[in-house]
Formats: C-alpha cells, sequence, structure tokens
C-alpha cells in the first residue's frame, strides 16, 4: 500500500501541474561559457567528419518575434555551419505560445528538443518535472564555465533549470530637449510630469509627463515591483509575503495619485509596451519609467522625430537617511530550457553552450539583442556606449523575481490588485493588504 508521505508528494505535483496549466490560460489570455575554441575542420563535431553518418538534428520551438526567434534562427545557422547539426526551428505567435508550450511538455511530448521562454514558466515547469537541467552538460562541456560573467543565473532546487541568452532590464526614457536635469526620485519623476502635462501647463508640448505598462497581464506587477521595491517592498522574504508592506502601499499610492492628477494618459490602465513605445516615438509623452531595454533600439532606428532627444538613465527611486538613492529595477531574460523527454539531449546541450557562449553573446549582440555577459556588454566595439553603460549601471542595482512554483498564480493576484489600484476601483492599501494575505497562502500552501 502507498505510503501517506508518497501520496502527499503524489497529490502536491498533481496540484503543481494544475495550477501551471490554469494560471498560464489566466496569464496569456489577460495579455557558458567562452569555449573560444572554434570546432577543428576534422573534428568528430565538423562537418566533414559527419560525412557517412546520420544526419544529426535538433528542434527548437520558439515565439515568434525578434527578441526569440529571430535570434535563435541565425545562432542556429551558425551552429549548422560549424558542426552540421541541422537546427529545426518551430514557431508560434505570441498568442497563446506559452500556453501550447506548458501543454505540450507537461504532456511529456519528445517532438523538440528547446523551446524559448522567459522567467515567467521556468520554475513551475522545473517543479513538474518537465524540463532537463543543464548541471551535467555543463561539467561536460565545459568545466570551468564563467558563472561570474553571466548577469543571472535560473537556479531552482541547487539545479540549473534555464539558460538565459536576451537580456531585459528597466531603464528610464526621457525627452533631454524638455528635461535638462532627470528625477532621481519617484517623487521628483511625479512632479516632473506635472510640468509636461498640457492640462497643468499649456505651453508643454507633450500632451502628458509620463506613462508606464500598467494593463494587466505579463508586465503590469514588474514595472510595479521595479518602483515598490525602491521603496522597500518586497514580494516575499524568509516565507513572508511583502506586497502589503509600508513600501508597496507608497508604491501603489503614487501610482494612483498620478492616475488622479491626470498627468499620465487616461487609458494607461490599458496600456502594454507598444503603447508605451508609440506615446514616446510620437512625443505624446515625455518620459516612460520603468520601461524595457528593448525600446532604445528600436526608437533609434524608428523615424521618430524625436529619436535623437530621447536619452535613458538609471530609473528613479527613493532617497535614504543617507542621501543615497536607492534604486532596484527589475531585470529579466529570454531563456534556453530543455525538453525532459527531449530525442537529442546532447546535441540540444552543445547548442545551449553555443549560444550562450561569449561568442554566442557578441553574435547576440551584432544582431541586435542585449547579450547575458557582462565581458561583452563591456567590449567598446559595441555602440552607441550610452546605451551598454547604461545597462551595465543598471545591472549592478537591478533585481530579479524569485524563481517560485506558484509563480503564475503569484502573478495572477499581483494583476488584480493592481488593476484596481489603477483603476481608482480599490485603494491601494486595501488592494495591497488583500494581495499579500492571497499570496501568504499560497507560500504557505507550497510548503505542504
Amino acid at each position: 500500500m502507498e505510503g501517506s508521505n508518497m501520496k502527499q508528494k503524489r497529490l502536491k505535483r498533481r496540484s503543481v501541474l494544475t495550477v501551471l496549466l490554469a494560471s498560464s490560460l489566466v496569464y496569456v489570455s489577460a495579455c557558458s561559457s567562452d569555449s573560444g575554441k572554434p570546432i577543428d575542420k576534422g573534428s568528430e563535431e565538423s562537418p566533414k567528419a559527419q560525412e557517412g553518418q546520420k544526419a544529426r538534428e535538433i528542434t527548437i520551438f520558439t515565439r515568434t518575434g525578434p527578441d526569440t526567434s529571430d535570434y535563435v534562427k541565425e545562432q542556429g545557422k551558425e551552429f549548422t555551419k560549424l558542426t552540421g547539426i541541422k537546427v529545426n526551428i518551430t514557431e508560434q505567435g505570441a498568442s497563446n505560445y506559452f500556453t501550447n508550450m506548458t501543454n505540450q511538455l507537461i504532456g511529456g511530448t519528445d517532438t523538440f528538443d528547446l523551446a524559448t521562454t522567459n522567467n515567467t514558466y521556468v520554475a513551475p515547469l522545473a517543479e513538474a518535472g518537465a524540463i532537463e537541467p543543464y548541471d551535467e552538460y555543463i561539467k561536460k562541456f565545459d568545466p570551468n564555465y564563467d558563472w561570474k560573467d553571466v548577469a543571472f543565473q535560473y537556479k531552482y532546487k541547487d539545479k540549473t533549470v534555464a539558460m538565459p541568452y536576451n537580456l531585459s532590464i528597466h531603464l528610464f526614457y526621457y525627452r533631454s530637449d524638455l528635461i535638462s536635469n532627470p528625477p532621481q526620485t519617484w517623487e521628483e519623476f511625479a512632479a516632473e510630469a506635472k510640468k509636461w502635462t498640457k492640462s497643468k501647463n499649456p505651453a508643454s508640448p507633450t500632451a502628458y509627463g509620463a506613462s508606464w505598462t500598467a494593463m494587466s497581464g505579463s508586465e503590469q506587477p514588474k514595472v510595479f515591483y521595479s518602483m515598490m521595491w525602491s521603496f522597500g517592498g518586497e514580494i516575499a522574504k524568509d516565507g513572508k509575503a511583502g506586497v502589503g508592506s509600508a513600501g508597496a502601499i507608497k508604491a501603489g499610492d503614487l501610482w494612483q495619485s498620478m492616475v488622479k492628477d491626470e498627468v499620465i494618459p487616461k487609458d494607461t490602465p490599458n496600456w502594454g509596451y507598444s503603447n508605451v513605445f508609440d506615446a514616446l516615438k510620437t512625443g505624446t509623452i515625455a518620459m516612460a519609467a520603468p520601461f524595457w531595454s528593448a525600446a532604445y533600439t528600436e526608437l533609434k532606428k524608428s523615424d521618430s522625430p524625436y529619436k535623437d532627444k530621447i536619452k535613458i538613465g538609471l530609473i528613479p527611486g527613493e532617497k535614504q537617511a543617507d542621501g543615497n538613492i536607492l534604486r532596484t529595477p527589475l531585470f529579466q531574460s529570454w531563456t534556453l530550457i530543455m525538453n525532459k523527454n527531449a530525442k537529442n539531449k546532447e546535441d540540444a546541450a552543445k547548442f545551449v553552450e553555443f549560444m550562450t557562449s561569449k561568442e554566442g553573446a557578441m553574435r547576440e549582440a551584432k544582431l541586435g539583442g542585449l547579450p547575458i555577459r557582462y565581458s561583452v556588454l563591456s567590449d567598446p566595439s559595441l555602440q552607441p556606449r550610452e546605451f551598454y553603460d547604461t545597462v551595465l549601471e543598471t545591472l549592478k542595482v537591478a533585481k530579479d523575481e524569485p524563481l517560485v512554483p506558484y509563480y503564475l498564480k503569484q502573478h495572477e493576484i499581483m494583476n488584480t490588485a493592481l488593476s484596481g489600484i489603477m483603476t481608482g476601483t480599490v485603494k491601494p492599501d486595501a488592494a495591497l493588504k488583500s494581495a499579500e494575505k492571497d499570496l501568504q497562502a499560497l507560500i504557505d500552501g507550497s510548503k505542504k
């Protein structure tokens, strides 16, 4: 007869899978090292050495888009040239990508070896046992893997469960022709927004002073955390939820006050990345914060008449007793995860090592991506230095979300609270204390 401990473990795993699948549907609908050694033409990895052997190939499931499939495709072409291992790409549009990826991995598919994902799904999939850890492969291919050169790791239960390849980080964007002294604190940010809102200042060339991605879905909680952390709030610490703390409520009050003061567009609660980007591009707003690093390159390539006037810097923060400014921007990464049931794990791991090595990171940068290695970000050949230097400075104080198996449910709880704050239907204090209570229940439930 099955023991009680075994029963509990099975029930817990089943619960994780249920939450993962259910939450992914809600979530989507709401919104190496330096290998340093070129492959020798006579080695077993080269195309020449593979002549007469069975063709080797791997398949990667990825979301269509410049931050995912485009980079993977180009890296795959180079990998094939050097190794002869064919890289097949299976693409899907953004709308149901994560749901499909999750369903396939949980269902035990072996139709792809690797998949691309952001941090959102890594811990739930690892908890469900659906993805393969990389640690043994890294030891085999590069025992001296330089982790200090990588911006951050995806460790879950002491195992490396995802390998990052393209950074996303929150920056501060502002019109330098209007703002000569960028605000350093969030209070200064709110005051500056009033100066460049036409209803407050008829001489303002911009309709509104600021905006951010406040639409319920993938980005809203992440944007809030970059402000909340500055005020000393925490998602959770030492097993205790902290989104109802004084610091978190202060951030919520600032959000709601800027809505009520009408210094941000009225429909900001429905704004995602593209809305904020277009508002900067067309001169509708004077500032955007927190806003993703990817916008910088896109703006500079655009036909915006303001593209040379839009500058970047570290996001504002909160002044401390010693006079220093506490800034805590959020950062994350697109990653490669390996299917637990992959058919070609060894070759898949080789591609991951290839793409995340120093050479791979430099290729990523030249393709227009934001590499995950400090040594590449610091390379003087990468221009403009304004961008890369700002990213490096931001990384010194940046923070990523904790990898937890209940991430999707946590995100759902925060979306509910923050949407209430932005639409003015709930006071920040009540919304965030309710969210804290629900999050604590999640944390306690995960320990059983």
